[in-house]
C-alpha cells in the first residue's frame, strides 16, 4: 500500500469493550486518509508550474499524486462506511434505540460523541442492564 504515508496510530478495540472504552480509545474517530489525499493534492500542485508545462507534460507528473489521492479516497470511504456501521450497532445495542433516532440525534448533536453517550447514559435511555435489574427476583403480587 505504497499509497499511504502513515496510519492512525490507533489499534480498534475488540467488540466485546464498552462503547464508552471504545469511544476514548478512538476507534469511531475520522480516519486520517482523508487528510493524505488533501496532503496529495498540495504536493501535486507545488509540482506543476502551469505557464511551462503543457498538457501531456501535466498529466505525467501529476500520474503518481493523483493515483495516490484516488486511492486514499477509496480506503477513506471504505474506513468511514465501517466505522459509521460499528458506531451503530454499538449504540443500538448498547441502548434501546433505533438507527434513525440515532442519526437524527448525531446529526443535531452539538458536542463530541463521547458527551453524546454521557447524555444518553444519564438522561436519555436506559441500558440493556437497567432493564434486566428491573425484572429481577420474585414478581410483585397481584390481587
Amino acid at each position: 500500500m505504497w499509497w499511504r504515508s502513515h496510519t492512525d496510530g490507533i489499534k480498534p478495540l475488540s467488540k466485546r469493550a464498552t462503547l464508552k472504552e471504545r469511544i476514548v480509545n478512538g476507534d469511531f474517530n475520522e480516519s486520517s486518509y482523508f487528510m493524505q489525499a488533501q496532503l496529495a493534492l498540495h504536493n501535486a500542485k507545488t509540482k506543476v508550474d502551469l505557464n511551462r508545462h503543457d498538457h501531456s507534460d501535466q498529466l505525467d507528473i501529476l500520474a503518481v499524486d493523483l493515483a495516490r489521492y484516488k486511492r486514499l479516497m477509496e480506503d477513506y470511504w471504505k474506513e468511514e462506511t465501517a466505522r459509521l456501521e460499528a458506531l451503530y450497532e454499538a449504540f443500538t445495542k448498547t441502548f434501546n434505540i433505533t438507527r434513525t433516532e440515532l442519526e437524527e440525534e448525531l446529526c443535531n448533536w452539538p458536542g463530541e460523541l463521547l458527551s453524546y453517550y454521557k447524555y444518553c447514559m444519564e438522561y436519555k435511555y436506559s441500558t440493556p442492564y437497567a432493564n434486566r435489574k428491573s425484572k429481577r427476583g420474585r414478581p410483585k403480587k397481584t390481587k
